[in-house]
């Protein structure tokens, strides 16, 4: 019986990110799309004529986890988790109440590649929120007593993180060892080792104009630059690390006190701007991203397989597909609660290497994958990531027509490609909770 542990938000929130220069055979009309790169080299981003009365602004910066020195690790999560305190002309008071009081959402998320801080508001009061959005972004003081007393905040988001984001960030390290590796969590022997220098050193080297993207719906380009004016950043390089690398063969696993023990497999996929991503995209919507219908069985073939080993207790199993600027990942995160987590874990690796392939589960997988996308245009927010995404890791935005056009375009023979090569990769494994009874990577 499948369980609803896995159909998360977070989870089923993954990019499904590709491109295609073939004419779109759908008559779906995308958005209007504008691009800019300014003198001081920040690409901004708009859709200005989204119908809405929300304006919804980001200020994306290339400064996520994999640009961390071993030393430092977590200090991305750490100046997230700073954002809104006391700056050169603010105080935390100030940019609170005053954002607050004009109904804004501030918000700031962090991954392996960016950190974004993002502002929502009636249109009508956007403008009078950019000065403390702004003034939160480019004048951080960091002070020194403000970082203590932000502990037992930034203690609690650590207690809180969910096991399925554990295991993922495991998988990550058995999979590339360190850039990409590298944790997007704050290691508990860091807590208090890092502190005011070291965020000003970093926010100095990474929150400059060559790694800026602004990005915005609801608004015009020209607002977008008088912003990028009025955040005055310093004209700092471009950050450049060496060519993520996939090495694979890692078995790592953290037992901790639960019931349910959490598994993450994962093959070297393919990167955003690779021409077989969309074909990644449909094997992903093959293999399974849950039930589409709420407490209803999934029509992936990864949850099939696993039925049809009469497994004794509940799972959850959903695929995975990472598209990063350099690399990927593709494979699945499973979830179950008996002792007989081996043949479960078996029957998942098997139809990972060798998937059921047809026309009738790859014409699924295409209809399942062109309605994430266009489901995920619905709303402004969703606009929002997925061009800032985009212009993350390639620099551009592909009309929203070209991205439909691309999963339309996916053949069959395409699909067994992009299985094959998974199949052809040496796999990693990682385990959370309770893994006790979890074979070895070498088993499998």
């Amino acid at each position: 019986m499948a369980m609803s542990t896995l159909k998360t938000p977070v989870l089923n929130g993954i990019a499904k990110r590709c491109y295609s220069n073939k004419a779109a055979a759908l008559s779906i009309k995308g958005p209007d799309v504008q691009t800019k790169k300014l003198p001081n080299n920040t690409l901004v981003v708009a859709v200005p004529n989204y119908p809405t009365k929300i304006g919804r602004i980001s200020v994306t910066f290339l400064s996520g986890s994999r640009y961390e020195d071993p030393e430092n690790a977590g200090l991305a999560q750490l100046l997230r988790s700073s954002a809104g305190l006391t700056t050169q002309s603010s105080t935390t008071f100030a940019i609170l109440r005053n954002l607050g009081h004009l109904g804004t959402n501030y918000l700031v998320t962090s991954d392996r590649e960016t950190i974004t801080y993002t502002i929502e508001a009636h249109k009508d009061n956007l403008s009078s929120g950019l000065r403390y959005f702004i003034d939160s972004i480019s004048n951080q003081s960091f002070k020194p007593w403000e970082l203590t007393d932000n502990l037992k905040r930034l203690e609690y988001e650590l207690l809180t993180i969910p096991p399925e984001l554990r295991v993922l960030d495991l998988a990550h390290k058995a999979a590339y060892r360190n850039g990409l590796g590298n944790t997007v969590f704050l290691p508990k022997y860091n807590i208090k080792k890092l502190g005011s220098e070291h965020l000003l050193y970093y926010a100095k080297n990474n929150l400059n104009s060559n790694n800026a993207i602004i990005s915005g719906v609801g608004v015009d380009l020209d607002t977008l630059a008088l912003i990028s004016e009025d955040l005055n950043l310093p004209n700092g390089e471009r950050k450049n690390v060496s060519k993520a690398k996939y090495f694979g063969g890692g078995d790592i696993r953290k037992s901790k006190p639960l019931d349910t023990t959490y598994l993450a497999v994962v093959g070297e996929g393919v990167s955003y701007k690779d021409p077989q991503s969309a074909a990644f995209a449909v094997l992903e919507f093959l293999l399974g991203k849950g039930s589409s219908v709420k407490w209803g069985v999934g029509q992936g073939v990864l949850e099939q397989s696993i039925l049809k080993t009469n497994a004794s207790e509940n799972f959850a199993v959903t695929s995975l597909n990472y598209n990063y600027s350099d690399s990927g990942l593709f494979g699945f995160l499973l979830a179950y609660n008996g002792k007989d987590v081996s043949k479960v874990l078996k029957a998942a690796v098997q139809s990972l290497n060798s998937p059921t392939i047809t026309d009738s589960e790859v014409n699924r997988a295409k209809n399942q994958l062109i309605y994430s996308l266009v489901a995920s245009s619905e709303s402004g927010a969703g606009i929002l990531e997925n061009i800032t995404n985009q212009a993350v890791v390639s620099g551009e935005v592909v009309p929203f027509e070209k991205l439909i056009a691309a999963a339309e375009a996916v053949s069959v023979e395409d699909v067994k490609k992009a299985a094959s090569k998974i199949a052809s990769s040496k796999l990693s494994l990682a385990g959370y909770g309770n893994v006790a009874h979890t074979p070895y990577l070498d088993n499998l």
